[in-house]
């Protein structure tokens, strides 16, 4: 019974273990590209197509600070309005582009305990990252903090399940491609019957 006990304890560590980056995934080990370069700030600006879940992220971070703003994903006239009036209250270049110098200003640090629109940023990005299951609710549980500490361990940083700059950096970075119309975009009723 101790063997079995120890043999499924290692299965089970195996496969949940993270597993270490390859040039193959495009990344070195830690939170570095391949080529060494550090990792920049994604640029988001007003766009036409859907920016999906860096963009929902933004909007939730907006609101966040107090802007009223859809969370669909779409960088139109709302959100670049929102974005430039948080870039002049916050002394930076007023363009309406959220790169290098808005994202670390919009990014809040979070831990346990916390609850709100950057929660939800935070736990969107999280759970599109490739590891999956991380709960969306805007409450930052014991659940999100051990995603977030194993999404940290993976890609490097101090795994300490809090969200500072360096983490937000890392999860922004690392999203994936969505794998088909995001849930927001679902439609909610069945079509319209076609026959007459």
């Amino acid at each position: 019974v101790t063997v079995l006990a120890f043999v499924a304890g290692a299965v089970v560590r195996d496969q949940y273990a993270p597993r270490p980056r390859t040039a193959a995934d495009g990344v070195a080990a830690g939170a570095v590209p391949a080529s060494g370069a550090p990792l920049e700030w994604p640029l988001l600006k007003k766009r036409k197509e859907d920016q999906f879940t860096p963009g929902r992220a933004l909007q939730h971070l907006l609101r966040a600070h107090g802007y009223e703003v859809r969370t669909d994903g779409f960088f139109g006239d709302e959100t670049r309005d929102a974005v430039m009036d948080f870039q002049r209250r916050n002394n930076l270049p007023s363009d309406g582009k959220v790169g290098e110098d808005t994202w670390p200003e919009l990014v809040v640090p979070l831990g346990r305990g916390a609850d709100g629109h950057a929660v939800l940023a935070l736990q969107e990005l999280l759970h599109n990252t490739g590891q999956g299951g991380t709960e969306v609710s805007g409450k930052f549980t014991a659940a999100t903090a051990e995603d977030l500490r194993f999404f940290q361990d993976r890609h490097g940083l101090r795994p300490n399940g809090r969200a500072d700059a360096d983490t937000w950096l890392a999860l922004l970075v690392f999203q994936r491609p969505p794998a088909g119309a995001p849930a927001y975009q679902r439609p909610t009723s069945p079509p319209p019957s076609t026959s007459a």
